[in-house]
């Protein structure tokens, strides 16, 4: 199995952050992130020193909050770290992962998990061989604080089934799930809301029912299903919607509103 250092998998990182890609979106308008870019279509391969643990990457956004990546990475591999410098929210989409905390019980994490690595994270993770590529939707928070400062999280999370399922919670409209170093992760469950001037970008991902958002002036409506991700932008005036029989279970991701 190979072993993959942390100094390696942190150039990668920022490799990663500084890239600037053409295609990269940027606007005042909400964006729906493709199917086509969720199945792993359109990455290119990051420079890398072993041409046998491929390293695909495509930044899909980057805004003035966080930044969104698509990645695919071999399989088969281990990566071990000492202190995780950053916080980074996942979507696991393919493949299969071991994770071991030094001190702790490991874990697994499945495609669909949803995860959030934790900063100054200690442990190992153990990409299990499926003959193919992992393959994760990341977001990061932009202008991060000093990496030596620790969070009092630094487990590793896998979001609970029961609560992505909705029979957990408290149910109300607005549910703080995860509350980081870096990052925030809200469930939002309201049929109606007004944005006047948001005051930073943030990802959301529709988990049950149908999402109508319309423009401040009307001219820019879209609907949302289960399954969609998209991002609204800071500045954002609209209304969000929702008249669908299924109750509205909305993640939201977004740069932590405790960092200056």
């Amino acid at each position: 199995m190979k072993r993959v250092s942390l100094a390696l998998l942190f150039s990668f990182i920022m490799a990663w952050t500084l890239m600037a890609q053409e295609e990269t979106y940027g606007s005042t308008e909400v964006y729906k992130i493709p199917n086509t870019l969720l199945a792993g279509e359109g990455l290119t391969l990051a420079k890398q020193k072993d041409p046998k643990s491929p390293t695909y990457q495509k930044k899909i956004f980057e805004g003035e909050n966080i930044i969104i990546y698509m990645i695919a990475i071999g399989t088969g591999i281990t990566n071990e770290f000492k202190s995780f410098p950053l916080e980074e929210f996942i979507f696991w989409i393919n493949g299969k992962a071991v994770v071991e905390p030094n001190g702790e019980k490991s874990f697994d994490v499945h495609s669909g998990d949803y995860f959030v690595q934790a900063k100054g994270f200690n442990g190992r993770w153990n990409f299990i061989d499926n003959g193919g590529l992992h393959l994760e939707l990341a977001l990061i928070a932009k202008n991060r604080p000093d990496s030596t400062i620790k969070s009092t999280i630094t487990k590793a999370k896998v979001f609970d089934r029961d609560m992505i399922s909705g029979v957990t919670g408290n149910q109300e409209d607005f549910e703080v799930y995860y509350e980081g170093a870096e990052l925030d992760v809200n469930i939002l469950r309201a049929k109606e809301k007004v944005f006047q001037n948001l005051s930073q970008e943030r990802l959301m991902h529709v988990l049950n029912g149908i999402l109508t958002l319309v423009s401040k002036n009307g001219e820019e409506k879209q609907d949302f299903y289960p399954g969609d991700f998209f991002i609204i932008p800071k500045g954002y005036y609209g209304t969000w919607t929702s008249k669908s029989l299924q109750d509205l279970r909305v993640l939201e991701v977004l740069r932590s509103q405790k960092l200056p």
